[in-house]
């Protein structure tokens, strides 16, 4: 487990934010995997201007015939699909259904689970047998079965899907943010909130949270890379909205219609989201190793 901080000087949020910005520029190795997600949230945000094409309109060539599955060209630098549309315009705005699964399916993973491991840690007791029985249910729970379940019984839709894989893939996280509050939760500066009447909201706001917040950011990181890959899989075995344009139904669309061989529709999706969960799941575990690693040279002095 890595070592945590027991300074209990909180900084300001501007001081966070310029801390944040300060780890991401002074590694290269993270400013790659924060530059590359950066990338993915810009198409996402801007990919309706960026589009050559309209993305749902069947190209046509200069007979009039439609371009169905038509290898890359200058006009089509990856080609069209089935339907005549234009690959590369879907895959520009692919990205903003991906990126909003994974940064929706993050927040709510982080927010789950921090919930229930911090008030686990914090209260003990009844509290935390109660509230960690039910996170072993969840983890018993079968992943993709129960989420067909579940998509089948309240639709197909792209915030369904969301709210479904926030719901069920937060359990990890619980764990272990109740480990790093109760490693904490007797700290002196805990103790002394403690002993001067501070409220348990303001102690958890003021000590427990900031103290935590790098394997936070490390889980919020892991649950946007989680998100997107497991809607992917939903959506290449049918289980999603297909009139969605996401990197996973392209990849369905490509499969399902015979045309998976052809690499510049199937394969750009697949390695856009392959690069854009490993970019996630990097950024977060070189950051958490980054700024855990500095709190722990800071608490062995103050300890020794």
């Amino acid at each position: 487990m890595p070592a945590i901080p027991v300074s209990d000087a909180i900084p300001s949020l501007p001081a966070r934010l310029e801390g944040v910005i300060s780890v991401i520029t002074n590694d290269k190795e993270i400013s790659l995997y924060a530059g590359f997600l950066a990338f993915v949230i810009f198409l996402a945000a801007f990919g309706p201007y960026l589009a050559p094409y309209d993305y749902t309109a069947s190209q046509t060539d200069a007979d009039g015939l439609l371009l169905i599955g038509a290898s890359p060209s200058p006009a089509h630098p990856l080609g069209t699909n089935h339907l005549g549309q234009d690959v590369l315009s879907r895959l520009i705005i692919g990205a903003r259904p991906t990126i909003i699964t994974g940064l929706l399916g993050g927040a709510m993973i982080i927010t789950i689970g921090t919930t229930i491991g911090v008030t686990a840690g914090y209260f003990g007791g009844w509290v935390e047998n109660v509230l960690m029985r039910f996170t072993d249910f969840v983890y018993g729970v079968p992943l993709i079965p129960f989420a067909i379940v579940l998509l089948a019984l309240f639709g197909f839709g792209l915030f369904t899907t969301i709210i479904v894989l926030g719901a069920l893939l937060w359990r990890s996280s619980a764990r272990v943010l109740r480990s790093q509050v109760l490693q904490i939760k007797e700290r002196n500066f805990i103790l002394a909130a403690r002993a001067t009447g501070m409220g348990s909201f303001a102690i958890v706001r003021k000590h427990f949270i900031p103290n935590i917040a790098p394997m936070m950011i490390l889980f919020f990181s892991l649950g946007i890379g989680f998100s997107i890959l497991v809607q992917a899989g939903l959506a290449f075995i049918g289980v999603s909205d297909p009139f969605v344009p996401s990197w996973g139904i392209m990849i369905r669309n490509a499969y399902s219609n015979g045309y998976i061989e052809n690499f510049w529709w199937s394969l750009t999706p697949g390695v856009l989201i392959s690069l854009t969960v490993l970019s996630a799941f990097m950024f977060g575990r070189k950051y958490e190793e980054i700024v855990t690693g500095q709190a722990g040279d800071t608490a062995f002095v103050e300890a020794g």
